[in-house]
C-alpha cells in the first residue's frame, strides 16, 4: 500500500543522500589516504607514496611532482627506515561546480632510521612541524595531493 511506497522513497532518498553527498566520508578519505603515505614511506614504497600525489602538484617554493619523486627517492636511498606520524587532523572541504578542493592541516613529522639511530627529517616526535596540505579530487574520485605548505627539510 501507500506506506510501503512512502517507506521506499524514503530509504532511496537516504540512500542518494549516502552516495551524492559523502562530505563526512571525505575527511575519513583524506585520513586514510595520509595513513596509506604514511605505511607506504615506512617501506620505502616509492610508488605508493607517489600515486597520492596529484600530477599538477606545484609548492610554494615551486616543486613539482617529478621534484618530489626525487627528494623521497633521496631519502629512500639515505635511510634505511622511517619513523612517521601525525596528530591533529582537521579537514575542510571546498565544493565549488567545477572541482572539488580540500585543505587538511596536521602536525607532521618524519624521521630517518640508520644504523638504529633516528633522524629529524620533517620536524621530530617532541615538536612535530603544522603542514597545510591542499588536495584535488580526481574525476575518478580519489583525493590527490596538489601542494603541501609549511615543510621545512633539513637536508
Amino acid at each position: 500500500g501507500m506506506k510501503k511506497i512512502v517507506l521506499s522513497l524514503i530509504v532511496l532518498v537516504v540512500l542518494i543522500l549516502i552516495f551524492f553527498f559523502p562530505s563526512g566520508d571525505d575527511t575519513r578519505e583524506i585520513e586514510s589516504m595520509i595513513d596509506e603515505i604514511m605505511m607506504a614511506g615506512r617501506k620505502k614504497d616509492l610508488g605508493n607514496v607517489m600515486d597520492h600525489f596529484s600530477i599538477h602538484y606545484r609548492d610554494e617554493n615551486g616543486a613539482t611532482d617529478p621534484v618530489v619523486k626525487s627528494i623521497v627517492m633521496n631519502f629512500f636511498s639515505i635511510y634505511e627506515g622511517f619513523d612517521c606520524d601525525y596528530s591533529d587532523l582537521k579537514v575542510s572541504i571546498n565544493d565549488s561546480d567545477e572541482e572539488q578542493v580540500a585543505v587538511a592541516s596536521l602536525d607532521f613529522y618524519v624521521s630517518g632510521i640508520k644504523n638504529g639511530k633516528s633522524f629529524p627529517i620533517i620536524g621530530s616526535e617532541l615538536s612535530p612541524e603544522n603542514i597545510i596540505v591542499t588536495l584535488e579530487k580526481t574525476t575518478l574520485g580519489a583525493w590527490k595531493i596538489k601542494e603541501i605548505e609549511g615543510v621545512r627539510i633539513d637536508e
